[in-house]
């Protein structure tokens, strides 16, 4: 299974995040996942809002006390060098946050900050 991230954010930064990640390269349907092909890498897209069922009570709170009511995107990806692009064409402008699924909530003003100070920055190996 590939590596995922999950964009946190209110229900208004949700709908024009859905609509930049499905405009942001070529997009297909699949049976778990809408897929979107972009600069070589592809991305597996669910806006459905399932994963929230995942989080306990007081991550949910700790997000909701940083964005408001709170609706999730799941992106599935190759690698951070590819999500970074992404990630770079898609929050800009928007509120919420990302969960790296490595114990860190990051606000999507920092995620493009941290990126732009440390272009190598990698939740992964964190």
């Amino acid at each position: 299974m590939r590596p995922t991230i999950v964009l946190l954010s209110p229900p208004e930064s949700h709908r024009v995040l859905a609509e930049r990640l499905r405009a942001a390269g070529n997009r297909q349907n699949g049976p778990f996942f809408e897929y979107v092909d972009r600069g070589g890498c592809r991305f597996g897209i669910d806006v459905s809002d399932d994963v929230l069922t995942e989080y306990d009570a007081e991550e949910i709170e700790q997000v909701k006390g940083i964005v408001g009511e709170v609706k999730a995107i799941t992106v599935e990806y190759a690698g951070v060098a590819c999500v970074r692009a992404l990630l770079f064409a898609v929050l800009p402008g928007l509120d919420g946050v990302l969960d790296t699924n490595a114990e860190e909530f990051v606000p999507f003003q920092d995620v493009i900050d941290r990126f732009s100070l440390d272009p190598e920055w990698n939740w992964l190996e964190a």
